[in-house]
C-alpha cells in the first residue's frame, strides 16, 4: 500500500514518505544493528554525534528518526550525478535509495513564471505549493553504480519500463495522494510536472526517458485516478520529447505539452493556473483559474530543496523554482525579497546568498531541514 507520512519540520517543509520506504528504513536499521550493513561515512558521523556506541544509538532510534538523521546528511548545494560516489565514502546505495524516496512539500508565494532564461514577474504574486521529488538517478561521474541503476536498468544494460514504473509508482503516487488530500475542494488542484530524471540524471539514456515518463504518468493515473477527486489536471512538460496530447482519465485531465516542440508556445511551470488551459481548451470545461497550483520539482537525492540557488544560480528546475518563489524563506525562516530585475528571491542584507543564511541558521539556531521528533 502506498501512503504518505506527514510530520512538521523546523524548516517549514512537509516530508512525504512512502509507507514501504519507512519499512525499508526499518530493515536498514536492523541490518546496521546486526552488522550486516555498514553506514556511509556521513550517516556514521551523524550517529557518532549522538554520543553513544553505534549499536546503542541505532537501537534507540525509530525508523523515522533514522530517516531524519539521513536527511541531516543532505547538503544545501550538491549535484548527485557528478559529486556523489554512493560507495560508502559518502552515502551507501541503500541510503541514497531511501533519500531519493523522501520528498518535500513547501507552501510558497510565486513571484515569476519559472522560465529558465527570461522570467516574467507576475503582476500579482499568488500562493502555490512546490513538491520536491527525485527523478531516477542513472548517472555517476565518480565511476560507481548510480543510485537507481539496479532498479531501472536490466541485466543487458537496457532501460526497464517495468522498473521505471515501479520506482515512480513508489515516489509519485504518495505525492499525488498528498496533493489530493491537501487540495481544498473537488477538482481544485492543477499540477505541473517537469521531465523528472530526463536531463543530467539520465546519463547514457538521455533523450530516451521522456516518452517512458509520459507512459508512466498515464499508467499511474489509470491505476489510481479514481482516488484523486480533488485533482483537476496534470500538465506534463517533457521539454522537447513527446507530442502534444490531452485525455481525460477518471475525470482528471492529463495533458502533455513539451515547451520546445515545434509550434508550441512555451508555458513555464509557474504560470497562473489559467495559463494551462491551452489555446484549444473549451473554457466551460477547462477553466483552471480557480485552481491552486502544485508544481513538482525535479529534486536531487542529497541536496536541500533549491540546490543551485543556495549559491545564487538559477539553472536547474530546482534552482529556478526556488528563485521564482519564497521557498528560501519557508526553509530558513528568514524573509527576503523578490527582485524582478535579477529574477530571483534575494536574502536580506548582509547575506549575499541563501547558502550563507543556511550556514548561520544551522550553526546558531539548530536549523534542520526536517525534525521528525
Amino acid at each position: 500500500m502506498m501512503a504518505a507520512h506527514r510530520r512538521s519540520s523546523s524548516s517549514g517543509c512537509t516530508p512525504i514518505i512512502p509507507a514501504d520506504t519507512l519499512e525499508r528504513a526499518a530493515r536498514y536499521r536492523e541490518a546496521l544493528i546486526a552488522g550486516a550493513a555498514e553506514p556511509g561515512v556521513l550517516l556514521a558521523e551523524q550517529l557518532q554525534g549522538l554520543g553513544q556506541g553505534q549499536a546503542r544509538q541505532l537501537d534507540q532510534l525509530t525508523p523515522l528518526e533514522l530517516l531524519g538523521l539521513l536527511c541531516d546528511t543532505r547538503r544545501p548545494r550538491i549535484f548527485a550525478e557528478s559529486e556523489v560516489a554512493g560507495d560508502g565514502s559518502d552515502w551507501t546505495l541503500a541510503e541514497l535509495g531511501l533519500l531519493g524516496d523522501c520528498s518535500m512539500a513547501l507552501p510558497v508565494t510565486v513571484f515569476d513564471n519559472g522560465d529558465h532564461t527570461a522570467p516574467v514577474a507576475h503582476p500579482r504574486p499568488f500562493p502555490a505549493t512546490l513538491v520536491f521529488v527525485a527523478g531516477a538517478l542513472l548517472r555517476n561521474d565518480q565511476g560507481q553504480e548510480p543510485a537507481d541503476w539496479r532498479e531501472v536498468v536490466d541485466g543487458r544494460g537496457d532501460l526497464s519500463p517495468a522498473g521505471l514504473l515501479g520506482l515512480y509508482r513508489r515516489r509519485l503516487l504518495p505525492l499525488l495522494r498528498w496533493i489530493n488530500a491537501d487540495a481544498a475542494a473537488p477538482r481544485s488542484a492543477l499540477i505541473t510536472v517537469p521531465g523528472l530524471g530526463c536531463g543530467q540524471f539520465a546519463g547514457p539514456f538521455r533523450g530516451q526517458l521522456g516518452p517512458l515518463l509520459e507512459r508512466v504518468l498515464r499508467t499511474l493515473l489509470q491505476e489510481a485516478g479514481q482516488e484523486l477527486p480533488h485533482i483537476r489536471a496534470i500538465h506534463f512538460d517533457p521539454w522537447s520529447a513527446c507530442a502534444n496530447s490531452r485525455e481525460w482519465i477518471h475525470g482528471l485531465l492529463y495533458q502533455v505539452r513539451p515547451s520546445k516542440a515545434a509550434g508550441n508556445q512555451p508555458i513555464p511551470q509557474l504560470c497562473a493556473p489559467s495559463a494551462y488551459a491551452g489555446p484549444e481548451a473549451e473554457v466551460s470545461a477547462e477553466d483552471f483559474s480557480a485552481c491552486r497550483l502544485y508544481s513538482l520539482v525535479a529534486w536531487d537525492h542529497v541536496s536541500w530543496p533549491g540546490n543551485d540557488f543556495y549559491g545564487g544560480a538559477r539553472c536547474t528546475d530546482d534552482g529556478v523554482k526556488a528563485a521564482a518563489t519564497d521557498a528560501m524563506a519557508v526553509i530558513t525562516g528568514m524573509a527576503g525579497a523578490y527582485d524582478p530585475q535579477q529574477g530571483c528571491y534575494l536574502p536580506p542584507p548582509p547575506f549575499r546568498t541563501w547558502g550563507e543564511v543556511v550556514e548561520v541558521r544551522r550553526r546558531h539556531h539548530g536549523l534542520r531541514l526536517w525534525n521528525p521528533g
